[in-house]
């Protein structure tokens, strides 16, 4: 049953996004981004100086979670500035967006509260099933260096979830009731929000959280999207360079240089012929997930924390995106222009054109003077975080 709860913000709220992953939130943050203009006016502070606050959250939790997360800044600066910027903000109502806040452990959720929380701390979380979840989580894992494949993956996550070495992150995002409770531990379940996702509806989130927020409807404007699926050749594709590039003993910025924002980003501007093919779930997996997800459901729905949406939808079978009974994996065959479109990611992603396009190095010698691992890695590492920032601004 859909809910659509009377419950809205306090003026003067301090509201932490938590996410978590894959659960609409790029189009969310880019939505309230393009907007801080329109929801000021209303009186409502969007944190950060973009689209979301990466560095910032990051550098906290590399000092309040165990391991420190890949690419976190040196120090938390840029995490007590973006407390500053929030208690600056007097009487006026705070948002605070970002799903790596799902990867907190308990010292950093209680930092996040005691530091961004002031008088009067909320906790927004943002769901969908967790069989939908799954394809685009992987995704995302072989885009950072995963080398598993899907179905290898998917057993480790259902099936020996307590076991497995594997992506260790998913499941602390992932469990969307442990996600709930570490939160609502801090701050009160009634000081939790809970907004389920409508699969058939990507702009009700947004309306959802006008309504949250007593924002007038239309307030938010969907963003348009750039973030599409990879197809089944092109995760395949980038999870073969994995395998090969775990043997070239480079370091891991490299990787995310070249694949994130290089090839990655190159293949979703191609668009994909039609019959090209997809990721597919298979049904042992999607049912096992819903399985999983409807018992998520039922106990967030026992914590007593506010619930907008339908939470038994988390636990609905997918109609969509399912292998048939007794099919294999699609053909993984690379149609050429998909090929040339990873070398010119690669290409863009090394910084050749503007090496050679400026004329500050003679194409002729390109090559011939290697740059050593260490400084490779160095440079390669400036420039990822120079295009992180620029890329969510």
């Amino acid at each position: 049953m859909t809910i659509r709860s009377s419950f809205r913000f306090p003026p003067g709220a301090r509201v932490i996004h938590v996410g978590p992953h894959k659960t609409g939130t790029t189009s969310l943050q880019r939505a309230l981004h393009a907007g801080r203009d329109a929801v000021a006016a209303h009186g409502l502070h969007y944190a950060g100086p973009t689209s979301q606050p990466i560095d910032e959250v990051l550098s906290m939790l590399a000092v309040e979670n165990p391991k420190p997360p890949f690419g976190a800044p040196a120090n938390d600066r840029p995490w007590r500035r973006l407390v500053k910027e929030v208690r600056e903000q007097g009487d006026r109502t705070v948002l605070v967006s970002s799903e790596f806040f799902a990867d907190a452990r308990e010292a950093a959720v209680r930092r996040a509260v005691a530091e961004l929380g002031g008088e009067s701390p909320y906790v927004l979380v943002t769901l969908r099933p967790l069989a939908r979840i799954m394809p685009s989580q992987w995704q995302q894992y072989v885009q950072n260096g995963l080398k598993s494949g899907y179905v290898k993956w998917l057993r480790a996550m259902l099936r020996e979830a307590e076991t497995t070495t594997l992506t260790p992150s998913f499941w602390q995002r992932h469990r969307h009731d442990r996600l709930v409770a570490r939160w609502a531990e801090v701050v009160g379940p009634e000081r939790v929000v809970v907004v389920a996702l409508d699969e058939s509806d990507p702009d009700q989130l947004l309306r959802d959280v006008e309504r949250l927020f007593s924002l007038p409807a239309g307030t938010l404007e969907s963003p348009v999207s750039d973030n599409r699926s990879l197809t089944w050749p092109e995760i395949e594709l980038i999870r073969q360079f994995n395998r090969q590039f775990a043997k070239s003993g480079l370091p891991r910025s490299v990787h995310h240089h070249a694949i994130r924002f290089g090839t990655a980003r190159y293949l979703q501007q191609r668009t994909p012929a039609p019959d090209e093919p997809r990721l597919l779930t298979p049904r042992w997996a999607a049912r096992e997930a819903a399985d999983l997800g409807a018992r998520m459901a039922e106990s967030i729905t026992a914590s007593g924390v506010h619930v907008v949406g339908d939470l038994a939808s988390l636990g609905a079978m997918p109609t969509s995106g399912l292998r048939r009974k007794g099919e294999g994996p699609p053909d993984a065959s690379l149609p050429p222009e998909l090929g040339a479109a990873a070398l010119m990611g690669l290409v863009h992603a090394s910084g050749l054109p503007e090496v050679v396009g400026h004329g500050k190095v003679h194409g002729s010698i390109i090559g011939a003077q290697p740059v050593p691992t260490k400084g490779f890695a160095r440079a390669a590492w400036r420039r990822t975080r120079d295009r992180v920032r620029r890329m969510v601004r």
